[in-house]
């Protein structure tokens, strides 16, 4: 007796529709998993909205992108360079305003070297604040009317005071670029230094009603709020803080366009969008009742060559009802002196429209999203938030007597005046 076992030819199984409709054997493709690289892979980061994104000579310029989740930022200068120390020191202080702004800058994650298009160089690694959102609206924002250190050239200070000039000597800011998914048509608009460069006096206000989706003159409170948060926690440490001066430092505010359209649908800020591919729901119909308009009620149960045999139905008399069928009469009602003022209370405050009761559900809801945004449990995945950027001309105060940053908390002071003028605006609505 062998051991050889005997290969048997493979028997194709065919499904009930195939072997109605007569249909051809079809081989089965079997499909593999798919095989995830073990190696690191980095690509130009294509949501970079300010900065140099070009290559210079041996080096480029612009942020990569790597799979595991971070940003690598090109360490070219002097001034570069101590922006990586400066994440360092921050990452490991130990001083109470350090401790506290490690919590809103983006996560460090170390330097290392990489090689792009061939150009070898030092990457400053940061986590990216929007990876795991479908349609990133990403803003840059720079703080301070001042945007040079104490160690610029005569020629540097002359070139920074000519960029943005008349919205930073207006509101200490300026934004050099966003980008933003239009939440009607899910299309990307994009908006550069050339675009920011006009922005004065109203102009900012639309500029930052674009970047948030304002629909018909609505803004989401929702989103607001949870700007506001972050932007609450950056004005409360910039007011009091002495550790730092920061110059040229920007805020990087990003949100989810996806989430914010789920958000405006529930609240009825737009309209629910129409699904082509989904078909309306029907109702369905018998098997008989698919041969005749007359919905298969009188369906006699036969069939004959030409389909099925219907009965004809005999319209049927309505009795009338008798008196121990008619409708329930309520008794009459009994006149009390409650009967006015539960009259007068129905019509000062309807229980239908109880706005007392919305107010004590708007404000816990208030207090509730604050609580949620403000605590300091970490949140995987935030749909919205704001984070301090950019480091390259920062400084350590090292005396005992240094003083507040004051060119970095005015501009932060006037940033958080227009969202707080929006949220005014959305006082109306209940989240």
């Amino acid at each position: 007796m062998s051991d050889v076992r005997r290969h048997q030819p493979v028997r194709w199984q065919r499904s009930i529709h195939s072997v109605h409709y007569n249909l051809p054997r079809q081989e089965t493709v079997i499909t593999k998993p798919l095989k995830m690289p073990s190696e690191q892979e980095i690509q130009a980061y294509d949501r970079q909205v300010a900065g140099h994104t070009a290559t210079n000579g041996k080096k480029y310029l612009g942020l990569l992108q790597c799979n595991d989740g971070t940003i690598l930022k090109p360490i070219i200068k002097e001034s570069q360079r101590r922006e990586m120390e400066f994440y360092e020191r921050v990452s490991s202080a130990t001083e109470s305003d350090l401790v506290e702004l490690s919590r809103l800058v983006p996560r460090y994650v170390g330097s290392r070297h990489y090689t792009y298009n061939g150009h070898q160089q030092q990457y400053i690694v940061l986590e990216d604040l929007t990876q795991k959102m479908l349609e990133p609206c990403i803003m840059d924002v720079k703080i301070g009317r001042r945007t040079w250190d104490p160690l610029a050239t005569e020629e540097k200070i002359k070139n920074e005071q000519t960029k943005y000039a008349l919205c930073k000597q207006e509101y200490a800011f300026c934004i050099p670029g966003f980008q933003v998914y239009r939440l009607a048509t899910g299309q990307l608009h994009k908006y550069g230094k050339d675009y920011g460069k006009k922005l004065h006096g109203e102009m900012v206000r639309d500029a930052l009603k674009k970047y948030l989706n304002v629909s018909e003159g609505v803004v989401c409170r929702a989103l607001l709020l949870r700007i506001l948060s972050s932007l609450w926690q950056i004005q409360k440490w910039a007011r009091t803080q002495r550790a730092v001066k920061l110059y040229s430092t920007s805020l990087l505010l990003v949100y989810d366009a996806a989430k914010l359209r789920e958000c405006c649908v529930k609240e009825k800020i737009i309209p629910q969008p129409k699904s082509s591919c989904q078909p309306p729901l029907r109702r369905r119909s018998s098997i008989h009742s698919t041969h005749s308009p007359a919905a298969g009620a009188s369906f006699s149960g036969q069939l004959s060559h030409a389909g099925p045999v219907y009965k004809k139905v005999s319209p049927v008399p309505l009795a009338p009802l008798t008196p121990a069928l008619l409708p329930f009469t309520p008794p009459t009602p009994i006149n009390t002196p409650w009967n006015d003022v539960l009259e007068k209370l129905n019509h000062n405050h309807s229980f239908d429209h109880n706005y007392e009761d919305k107010l004590s559900k708007m404000k816990m809801n208030f207090r509730a999203t604050l609580d949620q945004m403000s605590s300091d449990t970490p949140n995987p995945n935030p749909w919205g938030t704001v984070k301090i950027i950019d480091f390259a001309h920062a400084f350590f105060n090292e005396d005992d007597d240094a003083t507040t940053d004051d060119n970095f908390s005015e501009g932060i002071d006037n940033f958080v005046k227009i969202f707080e003028s929006f949220l005014r605006e959305t006082s109306d609505q209940i989240i």
